[in-house]
């Protein structure tokens, strides 16, 4: 800027000068730059100025961003740091629940090896039942041995020996008080080997021949849903009214209303042939 000053200077010192003296247009001519150069001066001037404010605003902005940021540093630190602390408390109740599992998983591996060694124990008190004295060695073979046997195999599900050991029982037992308890569970043998027609024909049999047992109820219901397993439903819908009619109080009569409501079937209604 003072360069320019001593620029307009020396341009009025030559103007006012004699020997530098023009024409009337030449001295308009400069008067007329040295307003442009001041007015040019005036504006380098104000736009410095404003700059400068427009730079102190930036600089303002980026302090309070600065700050900002710094908070939100802050506090990301301090939510890891949560995080962390939240993360090894995690860790610790995970340690604890698999001290817990495994103290579990040992006490369920001893109630397994308990178990075991009761049905080995079972196992050799029904090979015991089973090597009952014959009558020609003196010894009287009761009853209830062979029965009990029959009945643990068929508990162990071993259809086959209690099927073979019932089938023995009512050879040689047929008037016992437990030959309607020894036909069922035939029955319920065979039905579980997928036996159905042996099935249903042990469970006629208990119906038949003891019409008073304690078993016939069960006999009716297992017969009639065996009868609805070899697709006879006509049958099997005739069987449970039948066991609702003669057992009306029973368990048994309760479950067979159950079945026939299941197929929309009522009690009074008359079976009719179904597909």
């Amino acid at each position: 800027m003072k360069r320019y000053a001593v620029f307009f200077s020396v341009v009025l010192l030559f103007a006012s000068s004699p020997a530098w003296a023009g024409t009337k247009e030449e001295i308009i001519r400069l008067q007329s730059d040295v307003l442009q150069l001041q007015n040019q001066l005036r504006v380098l001037q104000k736009n410095v100025e404003e700059n400068g404010s427009v730079l102190k605003t930036l600089l303002e902005q980026l302090n309070d961003q600065v700050a900002k940021n710094q908070v939100a540093l802050e506090g990301m630190t301090q939510g890891l740091q949560a995080q962390k602390a939240d993360v090894g408390q995690s860790l610790g109740e995970v340690r604890r629940d698999l001290q817990n599992l495994s103290v579990k998983w040992d006490d369920t591996n001893n109630r397994i090896a308990a178990i075991h060694q009761k049905l080995e124990e079972n196992q050799m008190r029904l090979s015991s039942l089973r090597e009952v004295p014959s009558e020609s060695e003196g010894a009287a073979v009761e009853p209830d041995q062979i029965y009990n046997a029959a009945y643990n195999d068929y508990l162990m599900g071993n259809y086959d020996l209690a099927i073979a050991s019932f089938q023995d029982f009512l050879s040689n037992f047929r008037d016992s008080e437990l030959s309607d308890n020894a036909l069922y569970y035939l029955g319920v043998s065979f039905q579980n080997q997928g036996r159905y027609e042996q099935a249903i024909q042990a469970f006629d049999q208990v119906i038949n021949l003891y019409p008073k047992g304690d078993k016939t109820p069960n006999a009716h219901y297992k017969k009639a849903l065996t009868l609805q397993q070899v697709q006879k439903n006509t049958e099997a819908i005739e069987a449970f009214k039948k066991l609702a009619t003669l057992y009306p109080e029973s368990q048994e009569a309760a479950m067979a209303r159950a079945e026939l409501e299941k197929l929309g079937v009522s009690l009074e209604e008359p079976a009719r042939r179904r597909r």
